[in-house]
């Protein structure tokens, strides 16, 4: 499979987006059957976004990347903060913002999934301690290392999801035999 990824700027708020271009030659023949029998392809690109975001936010509970690897474990002293917070041990998860934030758009032939949370990228890519700087009283920021922990991104599961839903939506557009027709026509009428 073919789909290049980007990360860009959306709309004038700070936005993480993954741009999925589908490239992979089952789908382009999918969508180029989508297009020819129906001329519009947005309704299927508005349930593939709607699957990528349900699949990426399944991450999130999964607690593990789209290659399926377990996330790295919070550290001690962030579960100890988390202990005295009261809060939980779930990683990525102590408010829920970022994964409920996560949203899609379509943009012709693409979709563009994506977050306005500031802090998507640090996740999805991690970060050393220090390297956005320090804070007025010289502390590192961020204070210590964040790992990587990807829940962006495009794997087998997401392929098959959106090969199903072209299946439908080419078989829910196949025009009906005039016999089928008139059988309809035959079963309303008695």
């Amino acid at each position: 499979m073919e789909f290049p990824f980007s990360f860009a700027g959306l709309d004038l708020l700070v936005m993480t987006v993954l741009r999925i271009d589908v490239r992979a030659d089952e789908t382009q023949k999918l969508l180029a059957e989508l297009q020819r029998r129906t001329g519009n392809i947005k309704p299927a690109m508005e349930g593939i976004g709607q699957i990528l975001v349900s699949n990426t936010q399944q991450r999130f509970v999964d607690q593990e990347d789209p290659d399926h690897h377990e996330w790295d474990k919070l550290s001690d002293i962030t579960l100890a903060r988390r202990r005295k917070a009261g809060s939980g041990a779930k990683i990525l998860r102590d408010t829920g913002r970022l994964a409920a934030s996560i949203n899609y758009r379509v943009v012709g032939g693409s979709v563009e999934l994506g977050t306005n949370v500031v802090y998507a990228p640090t996740h999805q890519y991690g970060a050393k301690k220090g390297s956005y700087g320090r804070t007025r009283k010289g502390s590192p920021i961020p204070w210590g290392d964040i790992p990587a922990r990807p829940f962006f991104g495009y794997n087998d599961q997401d392929q098959a999801d959106v090969l199903e839903l072209l299946q439908r939506y080419i078989d829910a557009s196949r025009p009906q035999s005039w016999w089928q027709r008139f059988l309809d026509l035959f079963r309303r009428l008695f």
